[in-house]
Formats: C-alpha cells, structure tokens, sequence
C-alpha cells in the first residue's frame, strides 16, 4: 500500500509538472503557470533517492509537456513527430538527471546552480546542432506578451529561461522553508523587477528609426501545400499570385513580399533573369516601377566543370554533372541584379540528413516535404538583401525561431514562410507569436508573409500592427520603416548559452571529482 501511494504521488508529481507547462503556453494557456511549472517535480526530485526515478518521471513530465504543446507537427510528418516527441523529451530529462546527479554530489546551492545552468546549457546546445528543435525553449513562452519581456534586447530568449529557471527556484524554496509570509518576498521580487524594467524600456527606448514610411504589399495566397502546391502549374499559381497582388499595389509601393516556395518553377541560379517567374515580375516592375520583389523559391544551382561542389551537391542521373538544392528567397530589386539567399537552419530530417557522415547512406530514405530527398545546400553569398536605404534580412520559416541568427547590421527584417503544413493548430499560431520576440531582440520591425497562416507586421517593440486570418487568400497594402539601432544581443548573440555551458561543464567537473573521492 505504501508503495502504491509513494508511487501515486511521483506520478501526480510528474503529470502536474507536464501539464502546467504545456498549459503556461503561447496559444494554448497562460504564461503565468510558468513561474511554478516545475515546482511538483523539484519537490519529487528533494526527495528522491534514486536518479533513475528522477530521470523516469522527469522524462514523463516533459513528454506530457512536448506532446500537448507540439502535437500539430503530426500534420506535417507522423515520423518526425514522434522522433521530436521522445527525443527532445529525453534531452530534458537529461538535463534534469545531471541536476540531480551534481546535486546529490555537491551542497544544494551549487545542486540549484547547476539546475539553470545545465538546463541552460541544454537549451543553447539545442540551438547549434544536427538535430536542433528550440521550439520550447522556455523563454518563448513570453511571445504572446512581449512588453513584459523588452529586456530581449540585452539577452535574448535564454535571458526569459534563466527568469523562468531562476523564478522556480526560489518559489521551490518558499514553498518548502518553515518561516512565514515574508519568505514569499524573494520570488515575488524577481517576477516583478523585470516585468517593471521592461515597461520602462518599452516607454523611454528611443529607437534610431527613418522618419518617413515605406510601402509594402504582403501577399498570402493561401496554397494547400497538399493538394494545389504539386497539383497546379507553377505559371498558373504565379498569375494567382500576381492578380492578387495587383489588388493592393500603388504607385508608392517599395515592397511587394510573398511566402516560402511560393514560385514552383524551380530556378537555375545559373540563369535567373531568363527564368518565366523573375520575367513576370519584371513585367509587373515596368507597371510599378519603384517596386521591389522578395519572394520564395525552390532554386538549383548547376555546378560547372572543375568548379568546385558543395558537400550537399547532387548528381544529375546518369550524367557527370552535378547540382545542389536550395530553400531560397530571392529578391529582384527594381534596378540591379537578382539576390538569391539560401536558408541556412534546415528541418531536420525534412531538409536535411542530420549527422551526415553517418547518415549519408540513408539519405535518399528521408523524405522532403519540398519533393526531393537528401539535404538541401546552405552555400551563400548573399545574407541580406541591400538596395537603396534598405537592407533586408531575410528569414525563411524555421530560420525565424532562432534568435542568434540575425548577425548582419540590417534595418528590417522579412520572414517568409508555409504555416499550411500544420493546419488549423496552435503551431502557426506559436511561429507567428515568435516572430514578436525577435522584433524585440533586434529592435527590427517585422514583415511576414505567409502561404497560410499569419501575415503581418510587426512593431520593434513586438507590437503587432497588422495581421491576416488562417484559411484566407488575401494581401494587405500597410507601412514600414527602417530601424538602424544595433542592440546588445545583436553584438554578443546567446552569451548566456555559451556562460551556462561553461558553468555547467565546471559543476560536472567538481562533482565527478567528489564522487571519486568518496569512492
């Protein structure tokens, strides 16, 4: 009986943690939840004697977290979801069992430490390798609620999970000392400080902004990328694009902006300017002559002989000639050459062959939801977009989830992407609420074109100004303009990451080495 009921309370434990961190988030619950999601499980965890049970319920909780919050990418690929599932759980609960492990060899304050900062660690590493998926990094959770988190500029979204981190900790600690009232105080602090710094950001930032708008058209065309995306004529899909844009464009017009993939013609980069679609549009530029285009694009680049090939370069069948793939926005100025960018954070498994050097041979198993397999090229010679006043950087679709990515001293940027894939859920509602955070940690405003999903634009502060519905085939005709402010995070990227790193990798030393004593 005893044993049922310990085992009772573990699992309640466990399920309470999931649920209350599914539940704090973006598009799905409230973010207040947050501040003691993990509360249950650092109860569990202090009384714990076994690190396999801190592990397996640990890992129950998290599951319960990535499943309710991310279950939409099922829509996209039963596969992969499950991989994303189980895996990004297991790296949670790993980070959770290293806490455990160096708490259990060191003093609680070094065992709390090591809590933020191998979490942190986690997280950060999570960003920078084959298999990276930040979707739940905890400081996303803020996306629906920006101006609490204006201090985004000095530390980007690692600085809200170190809040979060840091925020659990000292509730756990209030919740389990024996004094009164006033132990409530430290935690109360801490939720509060921040939110009142960043409300005095958000009324005294004087941002570095040109004082005249800029015109911009955003097309969503609204393509099922199940049906219609493989099913219609890419000329045909383009004339759907150009009539509906033509709807909203002006003589003032500067930008006209449309989704990821939205040309299907597939693009030789070897002769932009001879292509069908880069030709409509130049047509359309003689109609609107100030008009720029940026738009996405399947493009392939022919590799000549003796040039050197890309390690993702593809063999033409039966032939001794060679190519590589590329997700592209490409951008025709009204005057000047084509600017092609290639997106550099491919999906894993959908656009890329993670670990390739193991990989590799199963490379041609791996399906790509853009209708080929193995891994797309990130070659680039162009990483923003420049003509007259502005400079573009451009994001395409999972490239818009990472903070540190925008390294380039632009004045705005443009997300371009194909939310259809995860239907009518919570997740093109979470990628467009992201976007706002990084707004705000670029002090860029924001244009977003997406297939489906939410297009719109985007304040530097993460205001949204203007935003479409799901399900509709529409444009909007709205203003921007160019923000040249360089902040702290864009100068020094994901510090905090890199410090936990280091931190962590100190506390696992000083552990290992008083476990070994002790031996």
């Amino acid at each position: 009986m005893i044993i049922f009921v310990t085992t009772m309370k573990k699992l309640l434990a466990a399920v309470s943690s999931g649920l209350l961190l599914a539940f704090s988030w973006t598009s799905i619950g409230v973010f207040p939840l947050i501040f003691f999601a993990f509360l249950p499980l650092l109860i569990f965890e202090e009384r714990a004697e076994k690190g396999k049970s801190v592990f397996g319920y640990g890992y129950l909780a998290f599951l319960i977290f990535n499943l309710i919050t991310t279950y939409w990418v099922w829509h996209a690929t039963a596969l992969g979801s499950v991989v994303a599932f189980l895996l990004n759980s297991l790296l949670m609960a790993f980070a959770f069992y290293v806490f455990h492990k160096i708490k259990k060899a060191t003093k609680p304050r070094l065992g709390y430490l090591a809590f933020i900062v191998c979490w942190l660690s986690f997280e950060y590493l999570h960003l920078n390798w084959d298999l990276s998926w930040p979707w739940l990094t905890l400081g996303n959770v803020f996306a629906n609620a920006p101006s609490i988190v204006q201090w985004y500029e000095y530390t980007g979204v690692l600085g809200g999970s170190l809040w979060v981190l840091l925020v659990n900790i000292l509730v756990f600690k209030a919740w389990t000392a024996e004094t009164g009232k006033r132990k409530w105080i430290s935690p109360a602090f801490v939720v509060v400080f921040p939110v009142l710094f960043s409300f005095y950001l958000e009324e005294t930032n004087d941002l570095i902004m040109e004082k005249s708008p800029h015109e911009i058209v955003i097309v969503q065309p609204n393509v099922d990328p199940y049906t219609d995306k493989f099913n219609v004529g890419y000329e045909q899909q383009l004339a759907d694009f150009i009539v509906l844009a033509k709807t909203k464009l002006t003589q003032n017009t500067a930008l006209l902006i449309g989704p990821e993939t939205a040309l299907q013609e597939g693009i030789w980069e070897n002769k932009l300017e001879a292509s069908y679609s880069v030709r409509a549009f130049r047509e359309l530029q003689k109609q609107f002559p100030n008009l720029n285009v940026l738009v996405g694009a399947s493009t392939y680049k022919m590799f000549g002989y003796g040039e050197q090939k890309t390690a993702t370069a593809r063999q033409l069948r039966n032939e001794n000639i060679y190519y590589d793939a590329y997700n592209s926005a490409v951008f025709i100025p009204d005057s000047g050459q084509v600017q092609v960018y290639h997106k550099t954070k491919l999906v894993p498994g959908a656009e890329k062959t993670p670990f390739p050097k193991i990989f590799d041979k199963l490379a041609g198993l791996i399906l790509d939801l853009g209708g080929t397999s193995g891994s797309l090229g990130t070659k680039n010679k162009a990483r923003y977009f420049e003509i007259n006043e502005m400079s573009i950087q451009p994001l395409i679709c999972y490239e818009s989830i990472y903070g540190d990515l925008q390294k380039e001293n632009t004045n705005l940027i443009a997300i371009i992407t194909n939310d259809g894939w995860w239907k009518n859920t919570a997740g093109y509602k979470q990628h467009f609420e992201y976007a706002r955070l990084r707004a705000v940690e670029q002090r860029r405003m924001i244009v977003r074109s997406a297939n489906t999903g939410i297009s719109g634009v985007i304040s530097p502060n993460g205001e949204v100004i203007e935003s479409t519905s799901w399900d509709d085939a529409i444009c909007i005709n709205t203003e921007f303009v160019l923000n040249n402010e360089i902040t702290f995070y864009s100068m020094f990227g994901d510090y905090i990451g890199r410090l936990s790193v280091f931190v962590a990798a100190m506390l696992f030393v000083i552990a290992f080495v008083k476990l070994r004593l002790l031996k």
